[in-house]
């Protein structure tokens, strides 16, 4: 049996999704592990599909399968800045299966950042929503495409008291069957503008009252 590279069970993961775990790197503080949790994996996932689709693929449940997909994508593309996604290092075999590597965020201040679902409900300071628009635009210019803009999927990274920048930690990728955003720009933006709009309405239902 080949040994992981990397000891993970010992440790707590500082996050915990709706599929992965994530935890600091044990070799480097900057980093970030992803891996699924034991019952997101594949097989039990596909376990408990309903319907026909329970015949699809394994790997149309995997989603470290297509995160992996898109970030290798973005290397090859060589147009991504890393601003609002983690820069991507590849992938290493852990005691918990395959992990996925990527930059870590923190505040200014050295802790870990919330994400919109948590600072929302508190209210949008303006320096949120100067960050907000900022996305919102550099979804438009670059025309990058995920799936929905979910709030719990975007932290917000505190340069400083006054200045915030938002990171996709979850999500990226283009969702269709049929991936015809990935190849008309007058679909992706079609595509980004719905998304936009749904997002929007998830901050709005997320304000206080």
């Amino acid at each position: 049996m080949t040994m992981p590279d990397i000891l993970l069970s010992d440790l707590e993961p500082f996050a915990i999704g709706g599929t992965r775990k994530c935890f600091v790197h044990p070799e480097d503080a900057n980093r970030c592990i992803k891996v699924l949790r034991p019952d997101r994996t594949p097989e039990a996932r596909r376990a408990v599909a309903a319907g026909w689709r329970r015949y699809k693929r394994l790997r149309d449940f995997d989603d470290q399968w297509k995160e992996r997909k898109v970030y290798e994508y973005l290397l090859r593309v060589g147009t991504q800045s890393w601003r609002h996604v983690p820069e991507y290092f590849g992938c290493v075999q852990t005691d918990q299966g395959l992990g996925i590597v990527t930059a870590l965020f923190r505040d200014y201040d050295g802790g870990f950042p919330k994400n919109l679902e948590q600072l929302v409900p508190s209210g949008i300071s303006g320096p949120l929503e100067k960050a907000i628009i900022e996305f919102k635009g550099w979804l438009r210019e670059t025309l990058f495409l995920s799936r929905d803009l979910l709030p719990h999927n975007i932290i917000a990274v505190a340069d400083s008291d006054h200045s915030y920048q938002l990171v996709i930690v979850d999500g990226i990728g283009n969702s269709e069957f049929i991936p015809i955003s990935s190849w008309f720009k007058r679909s992706a933006r079609r595509k980004i503008e719905r998304k936009i709009t749904k997002f929007d309405y998830r901050l709005r239902i997320l304000l206080p009252e």
